[in-house]
């Protein structure tokens, strides 16, 4: 195969790998989710609204539909609550993630979704790396064992003695 053969698959290869997360949302209900749990929850016009008004529009996802991504923390009657990350805080080789907790009126919520490991998405990555590093490992190989193109060496003396330009007098 040629080289450029080689880098479409690769390139082809990477782009699935890196687009495969190895998590789905699934839809479940309030009560099913622990606290600690990842959870993403679509929210009414009016929840938006409500989160707005207490100062916390950064945690809002509203690119298509408005969406709070974050930490499941606990269920009043009323109101869940949900730790949203704000920064990142790194001591040396520790970091560790701050978060804001943020009321969310438990009638705003239209649907809730929690976050949970896709096995078929983890093979695909796994998979994905796999061909990519046998891939590369492969091209390494094959280009080793190809002899190199001669290239004449470069002499200074026959150069030299090339004309350069050419005069024709007559005929």
């Amino acid at each position: 195969m040629k080289p450029n053969h080689y880098l479409r698959h690769l390139a082809a290869v990477l782009v699935l790998s890196t687009t495969t997360g190895c998590f789905n949302y699934v839809p479940t209900e309030i009560g099913a989710v622990p606290p600690g749990e990842s959870v993403r929850l679509f929210l009414t016009r009016a929840g938006v609204d409500a989160i707005n008004e207490a100062g916390n529009e950064e945690a809002l996802s509203t690119l298509f539909e408005p969406v709070l991504s974050g930490e499941f923390v606990r269920r009043t009657d009323a109101d869940l609550y949900v730790r949203v990350p704000t920064v990142r805080r790194q001591v040396g080789f520790h970091s560790a993630q701050l978060g804001q907790d943020i009321r969310v009126p438990a009638g705003e919520v239209v649907q809730i979704e929690r976050q949970e490991l896709s096995r078929a998405k983890t093979g695909a990555l796994v998979g994905g790396t796999a061909a990519v590093i046998t891939g590369l490992i492969v091209f390494i190989l094959n280009d080793a064992r190809q002899p190199e193109s001669v290239v004449p060496p470069f002499d200074p003396v026959e150069d030299r003695r090339r004309p350069v330009i050419i005069l024709r007098l007559g005929h």
